[in-house]
């Protein structure tokens, strides 16, 4: 038999763009699907659509709650799929009509926890599909994924997840930024076998008012409360890799925010955030030998002695 596929989508005000994304994935070459559309407390239309596509296809399952933010709604995605795979989507992107099937051959051929697609960064709805029928997939590691090339790992899109390995981690709820990353960081930290294809079989449309394109707020300061807790959830971690990844990235929001927030209404309030986080990981980022003494002692002084008070 083949094995079911639980696309979750998670859907905020999006009435303009879900019709779309569920086109291509009701077009899917792949038919075992279950297509949860998690509605995080939309206003405008989102519900009557995705309900008018749910009276067609019996395999879309409509799931309503209050507005808690993308994290809860793909939490509640997690908690409500009963696939053997699991495929983040966001409502406002599409797919190649071929993702599903490719990503579940690659899946099936490798016996990997999650095989990871390339995207394409679209700016209109109807980008034009080209049969794809010479990929191959390639095992990759936690370095690749986050440090080379456009960085596959910083999103949980175009990624096909054994559900199990799936339903072990959850996405940090509160945060509007960096959550989604963190998410396949932990993942990854469950020693997850993880092939890849550069077959870009997902869209990523860029939107005017995207949460990555819209201006300074305070919830773009919440990227670092999402390191913040990677790093306390790794502290222990045996994976030397990632532990250290997680302390470089806090450190680096830590000095990106502090300087992209200088002069703006939200500056008091950055720095706050940047000292006590900067303060809390500081014993652990001075002693991880995987970060230059460079690095380290300018971050002792930024941190350490800057704040002394």
């Amino acid at each position: 038999m083949q094995p079911t596929v639980s696309i979750i989508i998670p859907v905020y005000n999006i009435e303009n763009y879900i019709a779309n994304c569920l086109e291509s994935v009701l077009s899917q070459s792949y038919t075992q699907l279950e297509i949860i559309c998690v509605d995080d407390g939309s206003k405008d239309g989102s519900a009557d659509i995705i309900k008018s596509f749910a009276k067609k296809d019996g395999r879309i399952i409509y799931v309503r709650q209050d507005n808690a933010g993308v994290s809860a709604a793909r939490n509640k995605g997690l908690d409500t799929a009963t696939g053997d795979y699991v495929f983040f989507l966001d409502g406002d992107d599409y797919l190649h009509r071929q993702a599903i099937e490719i990503l579940v051959d690659g899946a099936v051929k490798t016996s990997a926890q999650m095989i990871c697609s390339d995207y394409t960064v679209v700016k209109s709805l109807d980008e034009k599909d080209t049969d794809c029928s010479d990929y191959k997939f390639v095992q990759t590691d936690f370095e690749a994924l986050f440090t080379q090339g456009n960085k596959l790992g910083k999103c949980c899109f175009a990624k096909l997840i054994k559900a199990e390995t799936a339903k072990k981690v959850r996405f940090f709820e509160g945060i509007a930024m960096g959550e989604d990353g963190c998410y396949i960081v932990l993942i990854l930290n469950e020693n997850a076998d993880v092939f890849v294809t550069d077959k870009p079989l997902y869209y990523y449309y860029v939107r005017q008012g995207s949460a990555t394109k819209s201006e300074l707020t305070e919830k773009k300061l919440t990227i670092v409360n999402a390191y913040d807790k990677l790093c306390d959830i790794l502290a222990d971690s045996p994976n030397k890799h990632i532990r250290s990844f997680a302390l470089r990235a806090v450190f680096y929001q830590l000095n990106h925010k502090r300087r992209l927030y200088k002069g703006t209404a939200y500056e008091p309030l950055a720095e706050k955030t940047c000292k006590q986080t900067g303060r809390k990981h500081l014993k652990a980022f001075m002693t991880d030998k995987n970060i230059s003494i460079t690095v380290r002692l300018m971050h002792f002084i930024r941190f350490r002695l800057r704040f002394i008070k």
